[in-house]
């Protein structure tokens, strides 16, 4: 009787690494709709930081500054701009402390031992966060403007706003993820995340629109991926373009594939440090 060799069917990787990513993602949604109490939170800080900006920004435009910027605005303009740069920042998962945690307390190598990408799950969940808290304070952001009475930007900005945030907040859980793997050498991310927050801050435009600085510091923001991060999608709230909206997502999606990239290149390296020195 002839013998017969039972087939073993093995998902090819890269599905088997979509699925895991796509269960991370599900995980990190469903973790943020479960606790909606910190969501609600974290729109209630929203809307603190907004009424003191909104403040701000009113007492400078109503002083009516020559030389300033001020006149170039729409009616309450940088309230608008601040509003949408907010919106991305509050919104990106803190993926480098969790990286941070399971670097310096040992937890990272079981999870190298099983067959789902560690680092991709990780980017996923953190990324099913930052999909749950843009959902939230957006809406929270939406119920302000509709309350305040404020002059509303055309209702095609929202649309840009909202494509260009989304891509916006995933460039921020990138270059989150390169601070966190920064916790192989330097043990403790809170330098460089230092760093980084005030690279976010001047490169990114996070309260004032970079195309209002001097050229050769706007140009050198431009190039930098915090621009592309919070500026593309905050300028659209003042701004509304389609020729800029389409020149921000090619940008965008350019600084994914790069940081991607650069990830790819710094795991590989992080890898290497630990099969020659361990953790």
């Amino acid at each position: 009787m002839p013998s017969t060799v039972p087939t073993i069917r093995t998902e090819p990787r890269l599905a088997g690494a979509l699925a895991a990513a796509l269960s991370a993602f599900a995980l990190g949604l469903r973790r943020n709709l479960v606790n909606w109490p910190v969501l609600m939170g974290r729109c209630l800080f929203y809307l603190v930081v907004m009424t003191i900006i909104s403040a701000l920004w009113d007492a400078v435009a109503a002083q009516h500054l020559p030389g300033t910027m001020a006149a170039l605005l729409p009616p309450g303009g940088l309230t608008l701009y601040a509003g949408a740069t907010e919106w991305i920042t509050l919104s990106v998962a803190s993926i480098h402390l969790r990286l941070e945690d399971d670097i310096r307390f040992g937890a990272l190598e079981p999870q190298l031992l099983r067959p789902k990408p560690y680092l991709l799950q990780k980017i996923a969940e953190a990324l099913g966060d930052t999909a749950a808290r843009l959902v939230g304070i957006a809406a929270a952001a939406l119920l302000a403007l509709a309350l305040s009475g404020r002059i509303a930007p055309p209702p095609i900005a929202f649309v840009y706003v909202a494509v260009l945030g989304v891509l916006g907040a995933a460039i921020g859980v990138l270059l989150l993820t390169l601070v966190g793997l920064c916790a192989f050498w330097l043990r403790r991310v809170l330098p460089p995340y230092l760093i980084m927050q005030k690279a976010m801050f001047i490169f990114g435009g996070l309260f004032a629109p970079i195309g209002y600085y001097p050229p050769w510091l706007y140009h050198a923001a431009l190039a930098t991926p915090f621009a592309a991060n919070l500026f593309l999608a905050g300028n659209q709230a003042i701004a509304p373009s389609a020729a800029s909206f389409g020149a921000g997502l090619l940008l965008q999606f350019a600084w994914i594939a790069v940081l991607s990239c650069l990830i790819a290149l710094v795991w590989r390296a992080a890898l290497r440090k630990i099969l020659r020195e361990g953790l």
